[in-house]
């Protein structure tokens, strides 16, 4: 920052104040030496000696002074150039950035012409960054920003505001073409792959985008908003990108009322467990139920599983759900007929926790249950994570006697080799091909390859969503037997005398759940 860029510094005031201090702080140096040596030098008093010292001390003031308002300019410098500038690239640090899009808010309020803040983000940059070393993810950030300049145009202001995260503000009237078709050849430019000193690094990025004055302009919700489009361009997958909505607004409001209220309604207790019954086509005699979380708020009603369940992986609110979950459902496992178990879901959080087993082994312990009447459903996703760490819990659990089931096969990892790796009892096919079996006939054909998969693997099988006779006729013809859905029982609260320990004769023989 030039001196002369602060009005209330200019070299003529500081010529001024550096000159005025220097002969100040000379004049009474003199004085000071007059007043002591007086007309001779004989007889150096004490008086004398105070008077040079001060004579002294002035003359460093004076030098000091000079020294300070000289560097003033400097340190304002270093001072600002370390709040605005990101230093690892150059560009506009994020507090900078917040005056920018201050400034292009008041103007496109002013003038009209729309203003567009285009945020930018790495995906799984933190990975990357610990996979290649910090050395080689700062080549590529630096890399990244090079391209950035040359892709966007030369008049846009571009900040760096995360550790992968980038803004660009853009006006209307430099833009090329459409804004799709600019954001679009951005994404294809940005994502090419990188050469680095020591290798070629690829990325994948994903775009949220803003308008001013449209979606605002409060600088900070503005940036929140871009945040929010670029979230929800994440969850559409790859290099893909997307304009801020009012909806993302809500559903992001809602996300944080869930999130703040979720600890409160596990000590309130508004969580319950409902339970859906598995069926054996050919006796037609119920063999196990799925045990399902409820979220009964007091004011807002019944709260759908998938409302929750991810942000209370995400807070790790899950572990002390999860743990109820497991314990009530080895509990309720007692008031079901001897011959039924219970299926508990297990979040991919919950299963790679310290010591699972132990939880499993200690619930079984206090509720009595025995292992063959529990079986944890596991998707394919929380065994992928870290595998040999899941094929070590799979395999006590196999020892202890606790069937596992793989929730939702399917529709996860194609790699399969997996199977071999792992000690599961069950496949589960998910409703999503049983509910096109009877319309759509890859969906019939995929069935019948993971039914023939389980009896090559000596696995049980079981489909879940079958709502139609149809579908239940067409399972069973493709040897899949074990079926759950809402045609035979929609899931719902167990009812048992509450001062009873086992449930009543009608409960024993088919778990009365109406």
């Amino acid at each position: 920052m030039p001196a002369a860029s602060n009005p209330k510094r200019t070299p003529v005031f500081r010529l001024l104040t550096i000159a005025s201090s220097g002969i100040g702080s000379f004049v009474l140096g003199l004085w000071g030496l007059k007043h002591g040596l007086g007309d001779g030098f004989a007889g150096i008093s004490a008086d004398m000696m105070v008077s040079v010292m001060a004579a002294l001390c002035a003359l460093a003031a004076s030098v000091a002074a000079m020294s300070f308002f000289a560097g003033v300019d400097e340190s304002a410098n270093f001072v600002f150039n370390e709040t605005h500038f990101d230093k690892l690239t150059g560009l506009l640090a994020r507090p900078a950035m917040v005056g920018k899009i201050a400034e292009a808010a008041c103007a496109t309020s002013r003038t009209g012409e729309p203003m567009f803040l285009i945020d930018i983000d790495i995906d799984r940059f933190k990975q990357i960054n610990d996979a290649i070393g910090y050395t080689q993810g700062d080549e590529l950030i630096r890399a990244f920003t090079k391209r950035l300049h040359d892709c966007v145009p030369a008049r846009a202001l571009i900040g760096r505001i995360g550790t992968g995260e980038f803004a660009v503000l853009l006006p209307d009237h430099q833009i090329q073409g459409t804004l799709e078709s600019m954001i679009e050849r951005l994404i294809d430019e940005m994502m090419e792959p990188y050469e680095l000193s020591t290798h070629q690094q690829s990325v994948s990025l994903s775009v949220g985008i803003v308008a001013m004055p449209k979606d605002g302009i409060d600088p900070v919700l503005i940036l929140r908003r871009s945040n929010l489009a670029l979230q929800n361009a994440r969850a559409s997958g790859v290099g893909n990108w997307s304009v801020f909505n009012s909806e993302m607004g809500r559903v992001a409001d809602h996300r944080q009322w869930v999130e703040s209220e979720l600890h409160n309604a596990f000590e309130r207790g508004d969580f319950d467990l409902h339970y859906q019954p598995q069926l054996d086509l050919p006796t037609g005699r119920i063999v196990g139920y799925e045990a399902l979380i409820r979220w009964q708020h007091p004011e807002r009603g019944m709260i759908p599983p998938m409302e929750f369940i991810q942000i209370a992986e995400e807070t790790g609110m899950i572990n002390p759900i999860g743990e109820w979950v497991l314990r009530k459902a080895c509990s309720d496992a007692r008031h079901l007929p001897d011959d039924c178990f219970v299926a508990v879901n297990i979040s991919p959080v919950q299963f790679m926790t310290k010591d699972f087993v132990g939880l499993v082994r200690d619930t079984m312990r206090s509720t009595g249950i025995k292992p063959s009447r529990l079986e944890l459903e596991v998707t394919e996703t929380a065994m992928m994570q870290d595998r040999d760490r899941a094929a070590a819990i799979l395999k006590e659990l196999a020892e202890i006697g606790i069937s596992v089931a793989v929730d939702d096969f399917g529709t996860g990892y194609s790699n399969l080799s997996y199977l071999i790796d792992f000690s599961f009892g069950k496949l589960k096919i998910d409703r999503s091909f049983v509910s096109r079996i009877d319309t759509d006939a890859s969906s019939g054909a995929v069935v019948s390859t993971i039914v023939g998969l389980s009896r090559a693997l000596g696995v049980s099988i079981i489909a879940e969503g079958v709502e139609t006779e149809n579908q239940a006729t067409l399972l069973r013809a493709a040897g899949c037997e074990v079926v759950q859905g809402y045609l035979f029982g929609r899931p719902a609260p167990l009812k048992f005398s509450a001062g009873d320990r086992h449930a009543t004769d009608e409960v024993r023989r088919v778990a009365n759940l109406h």
